[in-house]
């Protein structure tokens, strides 16, 4: 009897004195692409916020949205973040995609999604782009649409426009080269272009500010079964999002490492600005434009696609 007592009291001990840190963490999988809009998550992992929320974080790096809102639906990816016209796209086609964190806002005041030409390009005004073609990234993404928004708006005919997709970083060459007349791009890509092309529009600005351009999300099934699991993974993107807009030099540090980019050239640019919550009023804006011009296939309250659980 004392033998059992002394190892119960053993085994009491050793659990009492087991650290913190051997608690096991929830492993996840978190998909991005490696651009400023998104990078909360690279901050979130470098500084430890995921650490301290109890999660094992792998980063899958991934510059097709599309195939980043596919990962999701399928399970083989736990938490995707791209433009929010994908995910109100998906929510259209019966896909349960559901918003569980913000991303980058539009803020009028420091455009970090713009058109660019080539410096020496004679459009001058939104009239100018009628029967041209810009390059996107994706093809049927935030991006044209509001493009096609701020033509109609400013006494151009989007209809005529044609878009192809290319990746941001070769946003400069497609009109140096004269494979587009204009093309969306994001910082870095805007400052590092700037020696050969010139801001056109922010075009982006047509639907004023502080709506969502970018959002992390679930698929809404599995949020539904891991509501602590998405809790911890929200807390730690919005404490992530909230230091990087108050510590821009050294978010540029982070972002430049693992986008293999100069620290300087990112220090240049014009930051992503990242909003703390998400609310309907921050996705209505775009899922009306695009209803509006057919991006998605009818309407609906943004309420349905932000994650509330059950």
């Amino acid at each position: 009897m004392n033998r059992y007592r002394i190892m119960l009291m053993a085994l009491v001990f050793a659990l009492i004195a087991a650290p913190a840190g051997a608690q096991t963490k929830e492993k996840i999988t978190v998909a991005f692409p490696t651009v400023d809009p998104t990078a909360e998550v690279l901050y979130a992992y470098d500084l430890g916020f995921f650490d301290k929320q109890g999660l094992d974080v792998t980063l899958q790096p991934l510059s097709n949205g599309g195939a980043i809102a596919a990962g999701v639906a399928s399970g083989a990816i736990d938490f995707g973040v791209g433009n929010v016209i994908a995910i109100e796209s998906a929510h259209t086609k019966g896909v349960p995609l559901t918003i569980v964190a913000p991303g980058a806002a539009n803020i009028n005041s420091a455009p970090s999604n713009v058109l660019i030409v080539v410096k020496n390009s004679p459009l001058q005004k939104a009239s100018d782009l009628n029967g041209k073609i810009i390059a996107t990234n994706p093809l049927r993404g935030i991006g044209d649409l509001m493009t096609d928004a701020w033509i109609d708006k400013n006494g151009g005919d989007s209809s005529t426009v044609k878009y192809i997709e290319i990746p941001f970083p070769q946003a400069e060459s497609v009109v140096v080269q004269g494979r587009a007349d204009a093309s969306l791009s994001v910082e870095p890509f805007i400052t590092q272009a700037k020696g050969d092309t010139r801001v056109f529009a922010n075009t982006f600005g047509v639907l004023g500010d502080n709506y969502l351009i970018t959002a992390f999300f679930a698929a809404a099934p599995w949020a539904q079964a891991h509501p602590a699991i998405v809790a911890k993974f929200a807390a730690a993107i919005r404490e992530a999002g909230d230091w990087a807009n108050k510590n821009q030099a050294k978010s540029a540090e982070i972002l430049a490492k693992y986008a293999k980019l100069d620290p300087d050239v990112v220090k240049a640019t014009i930051r992503a600005r990242y909003a703390t919550t998400v609310t309907p009023g921050q996705l209505q804006p775009t899922i009306d434009t695009a209803a509006k011009y057919k991006f998605i296939d009818n309407g609906f309250p943004a309420q349905d696609i932000i994650f509330q659980a059950k």
